[in-house]
Formats: structure tokens, C-alpha cells, sequence
């Protein structure tokens, strides 16, 4: 294994938004749709073996108010993400693959009842969340609308470069959604199946819809074999 240290401060304000594309048939696209500045600080540690990219993360809250981070699981039962990957693998551009923690547009024409909804965290001013993300080699497209795309939403052939993002919005411009857990009938926001929330931070569920308010807090992109 070929570890290898990495520290991106990412003030959000330079990072790419990529959105979800129409339903067409035309070649895919995920346009650019840049949030509201955030300010978050990016720590990575990159592993790669044979068969598996690893980054292993800090991140902080550099706000002075509560920001929302889109690092959870999907809450769905339903719609063919509730087994969702620990991360998301998209296209970033004719090089680049992106594997991200994030939110993402819903498509517009896809005919859904609801959009689909993930975990993740409220975090206060300050404070910081850890995680770890694996993918496996070779990278797959793997996006929560990734049906909606015709013809099929496809990686770049000849990428050489790949990058980890996690997706982060100022709290107060995106409310979590109520949900019902197992053990209580009632609609709760702060109760996930990803584990305990860092001190003084609570977990929540957000709407994929709300994808257009976030930014992306990336770290260095990574050279692919």
C-alpha cells in the first residue's frame, strides 16, 4: 500500500457544485451550480492498494453558525439507493472522476413521488467530524439518480485523475426532513443509522433536491493508475 498525506483548506467559495443533468438523449452532462461561499477546512489521508482507493478525513467548520454536512448514508428504503454506496462516483469532466459525499439535484422530468433523501450531520461553529471512505478499482458510476440519465451517465475512458469531495451548506439555508425510525412512531430528525454525531453535533436528513445549495469542499486530486 502507497499512503500518502494530504491537507486541502478548502474555502468552499472555490469549489465546483456539480448538478444533475435533465432526462434526455442527449449526451449527459452535470453542469456546474456553484452554493453560497462556506467556509470548511478539508483534511485528507490518501490510501490506494491493487484493488481499492481509500481517503480518510477531518472536517471542520470554519462558520461562525452551524453548517450542514452531506456525509450520510441514504434514507430511502426504496427507489434502488437504499443499499446506497458509502460514497458517490461521477464524472467531474473529460479527465477527472469525482467520488464525493453530497447531495445531488434532482433531475427535472423524472417523475418521482419524492426526492431522494441521505443522512448527514448539523455541525456547530468549530467543530469537526471525521470518516473514512473506500471505492473499489476500477471506479463505477454510482449517482442516486443515476437511472434518470439516457444514455447512461459514464465515466470518463481515459481518466487520469480522481478527486474526494464532501458536499457542506451554511444550516440555516437547508432544513432537515422529518422521518420515522423503528423505535419511535414519531418524526424525528436527528436519529441515523451512521453512527454516533461528533460532541455538540447532531445527525439529520436532508432532500438530494437541495443539492443546488451546497458547495463542495475537495481535496487534492489524486493520480489514477
Amino acid at each position: 500500500m502507497r499512503l500518502r498525506s494530504r491537507v486541502a483548506s478548502a474555502v468552499l467559495a472555490a469549489a465546483v457544485l456539480l448538478g444533475a443533468a435533465a432526462c434526455t438523449e442527449e449526451a449527459p452532462t452535470l453542469p456546474d451550480r456553484p452554493g453560497p461561499t462556506v467556509a470548511a477546512t478539508l483534511t485528507t489521508t490518501f490510501a490506494r492498494t491493487p484493488t481499492a482507493l481509500t481517503w480518510t478525513y477531518t472536517l471542520r467548520n470554519d462558520e461562525p453558525a452551524e453548517i450542514a454536512v452531506f456525509n450520510g448514508s441514504s434514507a430511502d428504503t426504496d427507489g434502488g439507493v437504499s443499499n446506497s454506496p458509502g460514497a458517490w462516483v461521477v464524472p467531474r469532466d473529460e479527465d477527472t472522476i469525482e467520488v464525493s459525499q453530497r447531495l445531488f439535484a434532482q433531475p427535472p422530468k423524472v417523475g418521482l413521488a419524492r426526492p431522494y433523501t441521505q443522512f448527514g450531520t448539523v455541525l456547530p461553529a468549530g467543530a469537526e467530524l471525521t470518516g473514512s471512505v473506500t471505492v473499489r478499482l476500477p471506479l463505477k458510476v454510482a449517482h442516486p439518480y443515476g437511472f434518470a440519465f439516457k444514455p447512461a451517465l459514464q465515466l470518463p475512458e481515459d481518466a487520469t485523475k480522481v478527486v474526494f469531495c464532501v458536499g457542506v451548506a451554511r444550516a440555516k439555508d437547508i432544513s432537515p426532513t422529518p422521518f420515522e425510525t423503528s423505535a419511535s412512531p414519531q418524526p424525528s430528525l436527528y436519529a441515523s443509522p451512521d453512527g454516533p454525531a461528533p460532541a455538540g453535533a447532531r445527525k439529520a436528513r436532508y432532500v438530494h433536491a437541495g443539492g443546488d445549495r451546497q458547495h463542495l469542499a475537495c481535496a487534492p486530486p489524486e493520480d489514477l493508475p
